[in-house]
């Protein structure tokens, strides 16, 4: 402890002591005795220890004194201090009692004997202890408000509202009063008087703005749009910049009313403001962007959104927001950025994470995929689908072993999931047919179609690459077959089928689906297959032309250059 305040403490207990002892001077006692100088060793040592919060040692020494001064009421007040502190209130409240018992004109032994009441919950009885002091102590109306707060804690807010006019009567118009009677108002679902007592504060300050924003927030929030609008536009004509609530709420008002682009210009102004916080600017955001659980993109809008992220580039919701609208307008890339950045922000939004590695697995960024989806499973170790994604990027990028054992965990948390479950056999076949354990991997592949022969996944990859094998081509046909059956428009299937014919040296009927997947999406995989194909048709100079096709398209084989160099096919 500063040892300066300590001494300025014992002070203050000298102060104290002194005053005690004019107490008892005045019950007739002789000046200085023996008596009192017993009385203030042990008073002064009580003070000592009381400061020092031993609260044991403090009682021992004002029990000593109270012995030889029964009738002292700052000795009493002290050991009832003591017996609250040390919470025994039952001895603490008898003490504080004889402290008012014996001097009825001080304000602070009622306010200790209401603090006990208050901490044994008997609040009437500090409401009659408060009542008591303000009729034996002149000047004390103030604890109306301890009176206003006890009412409340009984829920009696007639009362509550009594003491605080009362305190007003008494100290006449506070601020801190009206929005206290405003608040037992709205609680009591008395709108009107909650605002007449907000309009009591306008007339008394009319040019203190801040008022008329909350009687406005009142009105808002109560649905009193009409009411709110010209204190509001009023705000408006002054000179100086108008707070940044009033666009807030002026935006409110011109939606409910229907007046969109009215709202938005009055939202511009204030996202503009650097005084609104990202949190808010985000739940407004939000409340224009959200039409029950889908999000509208509109120009304005998504340029709001933007000006949020801009200012606030540090609130992981508003990237989340403009990464949605980003998202809704087919911009892919751009959205992930910003996905990204929210999760960095904060990584305990399953919904952000799931975003993330859709997006990544779209775009087919198997690095950014097996990267992101260990973060995620950081945070989310038992989200079956966000294993799924790890190990889909790391059959993407050759890691089988790796794969399988990320599948198997995935495939262990989703034994209640059907559906899940055939998406992780489906890819446990493609990481075994990866590590050439054939058996494995058919088995996984047979059990997916045993659920449902109609698996495109799965009816996809274990045709390919049964046909790459050479192993079943009679199978892979059939299974390759039922696939563009299905799906008849999926340029990656017609391109299975066709190189699957063309494995087969069925070249003519290969050709026909080939040129089917080119026209419906001309990538270099499929560009090259073609080339392939006509090339075994004897259409040399357009297999190489399709091949340089591919080439600039790429995603090819690495035979590609020797292929167009040599103007011959290479398997």
């Amino acid at each position: 402890m500063n040892i300066k305040a300590f001494y300025k403490l014992l002070v203050c207990a000298g102060v104290f002591t002194l005053l005690s002892y004019e107490f008892s001077q005045a019950q007739g006692e002789p000046k200085v005795g023996r008596k009192d100088v017993e009385t203030d060793f042990y008073f002064t040592d009580g003070m000592k220890y009381f400061i020092l919060g031993k609260y044991d040692s403090a009682l021992e020494n004002f029990e000593k004194a109270a012995e030889i001064k029964e009738k002292n009421a700052g000795i009493q007040h002290k050991i009832a201090e003591c017996y609250f502190k040390l919470k025994q209130f039952s001895r603490a409240e008898s003490f504080a009692q004889n402290a008012v018992k014996l001097n009825e004109s001080n304000k602070y032994h009622y306010e200790l004997l209401a603090s006990i009441y208050v901490a044994q919950f008997k609040y009437k009885a500090a409401i009659k202890a408060y009542k008591k002091l303000m009729d034996k102590v002149p000047n004390a109306k103030e604890y109306y408000l301890e009176l206003a707060e006890l009412h409340l804690l009984q829920k009696d807010f007639g009362d509550a509202v009594d003491a605080y006019n009362a305190f007003e009567k008494a100290f006449g118009l506070s601020e801190d009063v009206i929005y206290a009677k405003q608040k037992i108002f709205l609680q009591q679902g008395k709108i009107s008087k909650a605002i007449e007592e907000g309009k009591k504060l306008v007339n008394f300050a009319p040019g203190e703005t801040r008022y008329v924003i909350a009687l406005a927030e009142l009105l808002v929030t109560n649905n009193k749009m009409t009411e709110a609008l010209p204190l509001l536009e009023e705000i408006t004509k002054q000179k100086r910049e108008p707070d940044p609530r009033v666009y807030l709420l002026l935006a409110s008002i011109y939606k409910s009313k229907g007046e969109e682009a009215k709202a938005l210009a009055q939202l511009k102004n204030a996202f503009a403001d650097p005084e609104i916080n990202g949190e808010e600017k985000v739940k407004l955001l939000v409340q224009y962007a959200r039409q029950g659980d889908k999000i509208q993109v509109s120009g304005e809008l998504l340029v709001l959104a933007k000006t949020v992220v801009d200012m606030h580039p540090e609130q992981a919701q508003a990237n989340t927001i403009y990464a949605d609208m980003l998202a809704l307008q087919s911009k892919k890339r751009e959205a992930l950025s910003y996905y990204i950045k929210a999760a960095r922000q904060d990584n305990s939004v399953l919904q952000v994470w799931t975003q993330v590695l859709s997006l990544e697995s779209d775009l087919n960024l198997l690095d950014s995929l097996a990267v992101h989806s260990e973060e995620a499973l950081e945070t989310f170790p038992n989200y079956a689908l966000f294993w799924l994604y790890n190990g889909t990027a790391l059959l993407g990028t050759g890691q089988y072993e790796e794969a399988s054992g990320a599948l198997d965990e995935g495939k262990r948390l989703s034994f209640s999931n059907k559906n899940l479950l055939k998406e992780f056999n489906a890819r446990l076949g493609d990481a075994y047919n990866g590590l050439k354990q054939y058996e494995k991997s058919v088995g996984y592949y047979e059990e997916v179609l045993k659920e449902d022969p109609n698996h495109s996944y799965t009816l996809n990859n274990y045709s390919y690459f049964l046909a790459l094998r050479k192993a079943n081509l009679p199978k892979a046909k059939k299974l390759a077959a039922r696939l563009v059956k299905n799906n008849p428009e999926v340029a990656t299937y017609l391109d299975t089928y066709g190189w699957i014919l063309y494995i087969a040296k069925n070249y003519k009927d290969a050709r026909k689906y080939l040129e089917k997947a080119v026209a419906k999406n001309p990538s270099g995989t499929i560009l090259e297959h073609y080339g392939d194909v006509l090339f075994k048709l004897g259409n040399t100079s357009q297999a190489i032309e399709q091949w340089q096709k591919a080439k600039s398209k790429g995603g090819t084989s690495k035979l590609i250059d020797k292929k167009i160099a040599d103007k011959k096919l290479y398997e």
